[in-house]
């Protein structure tokens, strides 16, 4: 249930120091105009009356996330002289309706909730409302924040608890405007900009989660990994994203499940239809992440540099999906299969879980990267989940360090498929990715790629040279909904929002290429 009356945590309790003047009008000084006739906002205040208090808590969070600003104006004029604060109720993570309205883009809902002064609050895992606005690329959003009068200074380069500040988030979007919008305020200064936030070391992190001296019960910070490998909390319950202190967080994925939220459960007909029986059902994956080192500038100087992977990118999410279909799944028998710039792992994990794959390969180049796609296997071995008929898995799935840019970091084995998952950021990669998955492959053989739709600069370069040199593209398809469901294990809506928010927001695309 919602809580009530959060403790209010600013940015920063800075003051401005040049407040907007009387005479220079705020983007969020007037409410938005209303969408609907006065009849139907009159039968949304009669709707909000009717509200019991736990109700009008979660409606205002729920009406938020999907934009309906007249069902949130209803609500603010109706509740906010019954419960205090009601403007800033938060969920189970401290999600602010402003945070849920930015991280969509719904401008006209951010709009009126500034003009009912709504705070700048941080959720649990220190992320700001701009922190998912940025991240998700709208700009409107970002704006009316950055502009809204809080009476302190926002800042943004503040990280949240995975090291990525919201000029980070604002860069990943690859949205010119909006970077251009942080880049142009106070706190992103030069001096700031070149003397920021200590680092959080993850080459420091223990790349070995089993050298304990209880082999029978792993305990890696809230984890706990029983005798079976398979993950509980301290009261024997199952949990699916666990804080590990210093060393980042902990998922638990199962990319079989398709009873994402608000599809209700599956039915008979449909697990028949896909062939998959319960023991496969409750196979899960347990994927590591870690705080970007570097976070204002991940790309580094140089690709050893390139601290991006050791994030899970919702990118990747998609791509597990994909590869634990039914429709690719079989494919993978007894084939190798190498990840590029597998970051943490995940996809290439997916298929040494769920495929009967002779070898799975997760290769990267950044030191602190690569020690925790180790981390990522080893987690995995020795549990009920990865035992596997086509032997060990730690045999069977390496990680792999490789510079693109050198041929003999390369494995001498040419591999029956690659895949990969948002590799494109610039123009100037291309030659080298098409380098390298040429390189790798058999003849023949099966070039598998997921990334957004639209947002990458050199992504349309590099599908037009893909399709024309030495490559066929055999199918391009917009990734399915079912693909964007929430991958927890245990179907934690809050879990999924707070962590993967811009998941089902964006449109994927799935390629598949052929080595001519």
């Amino acid at each position: 249930m919602p809580t009530q009356n959060p403790e209010k945590k600013s940015s920063s309790g800075k003051k401005k120091n040049e407040p907007k003047s009387s005479q220079e009008k705020s983007l969020t000084s007037t409410p938005p105009p209303l969408e609907c006739t006065s009849e139907e906002y009159t039968d949304l205040l009669s709707t909000a009356s009717s509200l019991t208090e736990s109700e009008a808590a979660f409606e205002i969070l729920d009406c938020a996330r999907y934009g309906e600003v007249d069902s949130v104006r209803a609500l603010i004029e109706i509740w906010s002289s019954k419960i205090e604060n009601y403007i800033n109720t938060v969920d189970s993570n401290g999600n602010s309706a402003l945070h849920k309205a930015g991280a969509s883009g719904h401008n006209s809902t951010v709009q009126l909730l500034l003009f009912h002064k709504a705070e700048y609050l941080s959720n649990s895992s220190k992320n700001t409302p701009l922190h998912w606005a940025a991240a998700n690329g709208h700009e409107g959003a970002v704006e009316m924040i950055l502009d809204h009068d809080f009476g302190y200074e926002l800042d943004v380069l503040l990280k949240n608890e995975f090291g990525r500040s919201i000029l980070t988030e604002g860069f990943s979007s690859q949205k010119t405007e909006l970077v251009s919008l942080l880049l142009n305020h106070d706190s992103a200064s030069e001096e700031k900009l070149l003397n920021g936030g200590q680092e959080v070391d993850a080459g420091d992190v223990e790349s070995d989660p089993l050298k304990t001296e209880n082999k029978s019960n792993v305990i890696e910070g809230n984890i706990n990994l029983n005798s079976d490998g398979n993950v509980s909390s301290a009261g024997g319950k199952s949990i699916n994203s666990s804080n590990t202190g210093n060393s980042g967080i902990i998922h638990e994925f199962d990319f079989l499940r398709e009873d994402g939220e608000g599809s209700g459960d599956q039915t008979l007909e449909n697990i028949e239809e896909q062939n998959i029986n319960d023991e496969e059902k409750a196979q899960t994956l347990l994927i590591r992440e870690l705080p970007i080192k570097n976070a204002d500038t991940p790309f580094g100087e140089t690709a050893i540099d390139d601290t991006t992977g050791l994030g899970i990118w919702c990118a990747s999410l998609v791509m597990a999906r994909w590869m634990a279909s039914k429709s690719i799944l079989g494919r993978f028998d007894s084939k190798v299969v190498l990840e590029l710039g597998a970051g943490c792992g995940v996809p290439g994990l997916t298929v040494g879980l769920y495929s009967k794959a002779k070898n799975v390969y997760a290769t990267d180049f950044n030191p602190a990267t690569v020690k925790n796609l180790k981390y990522n296997i080893e987690i995995n071995a020795n549990r009920s989940d990865t035992k596997s008929t086509q032997g060990d898995w730690i045999e069977r799935v390496q990680a792999l360090s490789i510079d693109w840019d050198d041929e003999s970091t390369w494995p001498d084995d040419k591999m029956d498929f690659i895949i990969g998952s948002d590799l494109i950021y610039q123009k100037s990669i291309v030659p080298l990715l098409k380098k390298v998955v040429a390189g790798l492959l058999k003849p023949e053989g099966r070039f598998l790629y997921t990334c957004p739709s639209d947002g990458r600069d050199g992504l349309v370069e590099f599908i037009d040279t893909m399709k024309k040199e030495g490559f066929r593209c055999t199918s391009e398809e917009v990734a399915p909904d079912l693909y964007r469901m929430n991958p927890l294990s245990n179907g934690d809506a809050a879990d999924a929002f707070l962590h993967f928010y811009e998941l089902p927001v964006t449109e994927y695309k799935l390629f598949e290429f052929r080595l001519c």
